[in-house]
């Protein structure tokens, strides 16, 4: 085998921990209620030590069909902000949240990104009286609601679905 360009050889190729959506907790189903057993041994491979800190979930033909249809319908809409005039992208860009909330490119890397509250434009609405909102936390979702109207309606109709995953896997 020989080396690349560089002197060091490529990384190896790292398989990605895989679990099926039905071997998650219910949304609301305390997780001592199921076997836990798929759910932690896919966890431990994914973010463990030596995991890609990454983790693949599937799933039977309705959850593949919302799978597509967020790809079809939300996705592309990520090229099409990163597209976006440096102007409108300023509008909209993560002012000191560390990837929270709003549009960032390069703060971590070369990757651009829209982090947004998936339920709310105004986290800090959720806090109990007299809890100042940490700004890091809680800043306002920002949307380009002119130059990309699509893209607050689709990625709102897709949180649900993203959150009750998440949830599932966190359980």
């Amino acid at each position: 085998m020989t080396e690349p360009q560089g002197g060091s050889a490529a990384p190896a190729r790292q398989e990605v921990p895989r679990i099926s959506v039905d071997d998650l907790p219910l949304d609301g189903t305390a997780a001592e209620e199921q076997d836990p057993t798929a759910l932690n041994a896919a966890l431990d491979a994914a973010f463990g030590v030596g995991g890609p800190g990454v983790i693949c979930v599937t799933g039977g033909e309705e959850f593949q069909e919302k799978v597509r249809r967020i790809r079809a319908e939300l996705l592309p809409l990520g090229r099409e902000l990163d597209r976006l005039t440096d102007a409108s992208k300023e509008a909209i860009r993560e002012k000191g949240t560390l990837n929270v909330n709003n549009y960032s490119r390069g703060v971590d890397g070369n990757r651009s990104g829209l982090y947004f509250h998936p339920a709310t434009d105004t986290p800090s609405d959720c806090l109990p009286a007299g809890v100042v909102a940490e700004p890091t936390f809680y800043t306002p979702n920002l949307w380009p609601d002119e130059e990309l109207p699509a893209l607050k309606s689709r990625a709102r109709e897709a949180a649900p679905f993203l959150v009750s995953v998440g949830r599932r896997l966190a359980a």
